[in-house]
């Protein structure tokens, strides 16, 4: 027997009104007093429909101005839908972006029993859980500081410590991973952990996939104010990581400050291909080709060197260039391709100290020396390792062709 809805968003609708002119003064506001005032229409959820029963983990995901936040916080009561139904039977417990339900004047030990009232607990039960809310927050030295002087992730730690000892049905939670440390990050886990088997119900946002995909039984991405996939979290876990590449990707190629060089022959396009098709995810082993479209822009020919470099946080991890082997000459006004091929890719997805699997491509052409710039693309492209962690039984940023044996004495 499927269990009860507690949640149910129908066909939701919020535009905000951003104003081209902002009146920053009393005498600003009397002198605009009868100018028309001009604004932007900014939709941050555009028709948004969807339900959620009673214990279930739900991951909301999507780029920066998606329309996330702001839905969580119509679920919360903290704005109002222009247009829909939102419908939520149950007690809430919001954690949402950083100040909600704080005052920046009152210490830390007041803020504690004003967000607790807040979130329907009384002094009794406030006193009672205290001592419970400090020591998951660590700020037991810092209870009798005003809250204006607590750094971002101090805050963090304690709004989340209040949170979770809310009487609450459901919790929603706004991007708890994304301020503190790793202890604190894994307190988080913890909690969420405990809270999923006492069946509590919990409408997640973050940008971590890891947690995303740890935690949630169900996943909803929206796109410009609108869900644009919805189900099984690694599917649509996929989906965002495709989406945000490819924005990143759109944003690079459009920045020219990450370009430089005389232009004598310039890359005037490129692709990444991987096994024959333009792609963003590449496995381990995989086939991948980088193709590079050239130009002169000289009415007479020129020596011309080629060079890749293909980094991972800013970790060089592998560099190969024609100026170790052989240039080229490209003829007066000439155009050409260069196609680079990796027959098998040998870069991971997972390293020891984090999940890296996102690697940056580096283009350049020069002249006969490596100091006579024609034109480098720095940062040209961005593409992301995608292996079945069953497949691949290592970890780092390369993977070796290794074998082993075993010989006892």
């Amino acid at each position: 027997m499927s269990k009860e809805i507690v949640v149910k968003v129908e066909n939701v609708y919020k535009t905000f009104h951003i104003p081209h002119e902002r009146n920053s003064s009393l005498k600003a506001t009397v002198l605009n007093i009868f100018k028309r005032k001009t604004y932007t229409e900014f939709p941050a959820a555009k028709g948004i429909s969807f339900e959620v029963r009673e214990g279930e983990f739900l991951g909301i995901i999507g780029r920066n101005g998606c329309g996330k936040s702001t839905m969580l916080k119509m679920l919360a009561g903290i704005y109002m839908p222009d247009k829909g139904k939102i419908t939520v039977k149950g007690r809430l417990s919001p954690f949402l972006e950083l100040g909600v339900g704080f005052n920046p004047d009152l210490t830390a030990r007041e803020n504690v029993y004003l967000n607790g009232t807040i979130l329907g607990l009384n002094r009794k039960e406030i006193n009672a859980k205290y001592n419970d809310i400090v020591d998951f927050a660590e700020l037991e030295e810092f209870m009798d500081q005003k809250l204006k002087n607590f750094s971002s992730g101090m805050q963090v730690r304690l709004a989340f410590s209040v949170a979770i000892q809310a009487h609450a049905d459901i919790l929603l939670i706004d991007e708890v991973l994304a301020v503190g440390d790793s202890n604190f990050q894994k307190k988080c886990n913890d909690v969420f952990r405990r809270l999923k088997v006492e069946g509590k119900t919990i409408i997640f946002v973050s940008h971590s996939m890891e947690a995303i995909k740890n935690f949630c039984d169900r996943v909803i991405l929206i796109h410009e104010g609108k869900i644009l996939s919805e189900g099984n979290p690694e599917k649509v876990a996929y989906q965002y990581e495709r989406l945000n590449l490819e924005g990143a990707n759109s944003q690079l190629q459009a920045d020219t400050d990450n370009q430089w060089g005389d232009r004598r022959v310039e890359i005037s396009s490129f692709r990444f291909l991987v096994d024959g098709k333009e792609n963003i995810f590449a496995k381990t082993g995989d086939h991948v080709a980088i193709e590079v479209d050239y130009k002169n822009n000289q009415n007479h020919s020129v020596i011309t060197n080629f060079s890749i470099g293909i980094y991972n946080e800013g970790n060089k991890c592998f560099d190969a260039s024609t100026y170790f082997s052989k240039p080229f000459v490209v003829e007066a006004s000439a155009k050409g391709k260069i196609i680079f091929n990796i027959t098998g890719l040998a870069l991971l997805s997972n390293s020891y100290i984090a999940k890296v699997n996102k690697y940056n491509i580096d283009l350049m052409l020069f002249g006969k020396e490596p100091g006579e710039v024609y034109h480098v693309w720095k940062n040209a492209f961005t593409f992301m390792i995608k292996n079945d962690e069953k497949a691949i039984r290592a970890t780092g940023i390369v993977n070796l062709d290794y074998n082993y044996e075993i010989k006892p004495q």
